[in-house]
């Protein structure tokens, strides 16, 4: 050890060598990583492509699947009439629910059910303004999940 008080360099410790990560941790920490990104995507995917559409003259079709509606968000004037094609993506070996749909706004009284790999149109008028949630509480979860929501804006 250097102990000279006029040396103006302290002796320093030897570098130790750091080892290397290898090539399965490399290759197991991509996995992972890539792995965890497309897991959140996955879930996230149904929020992040929420979608507004008006309704018009035009019948508007609403599609159902496990991921949700689409679009999930619509909107309309009071007393204005809308018309829906719900149109349900899934199949009848959908494990929960048998592949069925439903489009329900408890406000407004409206339950519909739509049958695996079909589509079926409805029609109603709103009376007064307000943002009314839609749902499918059949299957995924039913109210529970939050995919399986919507939202129906009605203004004056």
């Amino acid at each position: 050890m250097n102990t000279d008080p006029r040396d103006p360099k302290p002796e320093q410790a030897p570098e130790v060598a750091q080892p290397r990560p290898s090539r399965r941790s490399v290759l197991s920490f991509g996995l992972i990583t890539i792995g965890a990104v497309g897991a959140a995507g996955y879930f996230l995917w149904p929020v992040l492509r929420q979608t507004t559409l008006s309704t018009s003259d035009a019948t508007i079709p609403v599609a159902i699947s496990m991921s949700g509606f689409s679009p999930n968000r619509l909107t309309a004037r009071v007393g204005q009439r809308i018309d829906l094609q719900l149109i349900n993506r899934d199949n009848s070996l959908h494990s929960d629910g048998g592949g069925w749909h439903q489009f329900a706004i408890d406000e407004l009284g409206l339950d519909f059910m739509v049958a695996p790999l079909s589509e079926s149109e409805i029609s109603f008028t709103v009376a007064s303004p307000g943002t009314y949630d839609f749902y499918c509480g059949v299957c995924c979860g039913g109210r529970a999940n939050p995919y399986m929501h919507g939202q129906l804006i009605v203004e004056a």
